[in-house]
């Protein structure tokens, strides 16, 4: 063989065997939907966006008391079907051993709804719906087996039990609510006033409006609910392991467990627990008391600037300091970090 012939040859080889460029990770944009549903779901979620975006008139029900007239002046942040802000709260209250929700506005010619001296009250802002289809999912032991708990750090989380449907809550800021179509249910009654079949509540299933209970029927309901089901979680960070081993060793992953379960990375056990005196609200929720809380999903932390369910923190290293009762310990091992890895640590979270 020549000699131009033979370099002609290893010029081949070499681009044949060299590697190929990594093709660009696309990652699915916020209020995407998810890859894995068949053309039946795609239609119904497409019905339930429509419904999620709709303005609702009081000639269609809304009100006579609620906050707004329409899910998604609630949940657009960064996109539809993401959290809200202190803008757009909700006011939950206990009475006689219960728990519901006292809307913050009335229509016209109606009385507006008080809340009486004395009665516990909780604002809290809207939660972001993303990936929640898979937590609906979930098994319930895939919850309640798998609490966060670790006695040398103090940490004992319980699953919430949700006794009117006979099963382990996950859905709200004490995980009171069992199933996603439940949640959405209650949503629809307390934020916009619109009663509803699937509301189990008897004291939410009328209204004083001129419009025929229910105001809206249960396909409404479950149309908006397959909207949800089908928004895609947030795509998993670009992997750390240094990071993710510290995340491990402050035990921070004891209650966000990066994986809850097999596909579900929500830094999440969907379990309840003692955050402390400071965060003692004064409801009890089901088995969560006062100072018991759900274990706020990590996944999508990219996209919040505040943090709580209150937004009382405006900055991650905030947040992580006013973690309080069971959360002390690993809160204190978090402050004992040298600064510059405290800021390694706290640039990962914020890929989350």
């Amino acid at each position: 063989m020549g000699r131009w012939l033979r370099w002609a040859w290893v010029g081949v080889c070499v681009a044949a065997c060299r590697p190929a460029p990594h093709a660009p990770v696309s990652t699915p944009a916020p209020g995407s939907l998810r890859a894995d549903l068949d053309p039946a779901a795609l239609a119904n979620a497409a019905v339930g966006k429509a419904l999620f975006q709709k303005a609702y008139t009081p000639a269609e029900g809304m009100g006579p008391h609620f906050n707004f007239d329409r899910c998604g002046a609630c949940h657009d942040k960064p996109a539809s079907g993401g959290h809200g802000d202190m803008d757009h709260a909700a006011r939950l209250v206990a009475i006689a051993g219960d728990v519901t929700g006292v809307p913050f506005r009335a229509l016209p010619g109606t009385t507006p709804l008080t809340v009486a001296a004395g009665i516990a009250v909780s604002v809290n802002k809207p939660p972001p719906l993303f990936g929640l289809g898979l937590v609906d999912d979930l098994p319930d032991a895939a919850i309640a087996d798998h609490c966060g708990k670790d006695a040398a750090l103090g940490i004992a989380g319980i699953a919430n039990f949700n006794p009117g449907r006979g099963r382990v809550g996950r859905f709200g800021f004490k995980a009171h609510a069992a199933t996603l179509a439940d949640f959405v249910a209650n949503a629809l009654n307390l934020e916009m006033g619109l009663t509803n079949p699937i509301e189990r509540d008897p004291r939410l299933q009328t209204d004083s409006d001129a419009v025929p209970d229910p105001d809206v029927p249960t396909a409404t309901v479950l149309r908006m609910t397959d909207y949800v089901r089908a928004l895609a979680p947030p795509a998993p960070p670009v992997a750390n392991p240094e990071q993710q081993a510290r995340f491990a060793e402050l035990g921070c992953a004891t209650c966000h467990r990066p994986q809850t379960a097999p596909g579900v990375a929500a830094y999440s056990d969907f379990c309840v627990h003692d955050l402390g005196a400071g965060f003692d609200n004064k409801i009890k929720d089901f088995l969560a008391s006062p100072r018991h809380w759900r274990t706020a999903p990590l996944w999508g932390l990219r996209w919040r600037d505040k943090y709580f369910h209150d937004d009382r923190a405006a900055d991650l290293d905030t947040a992580v300091r006013m973690h309080g009762g069971e959360a002390e310990k690993v809160r204190d091992r978090y402050v004992a970090l040298a600064e510059a890895d405290r800021v390694a640590f706290l640039g990962w979270l914020k890929k989350l």
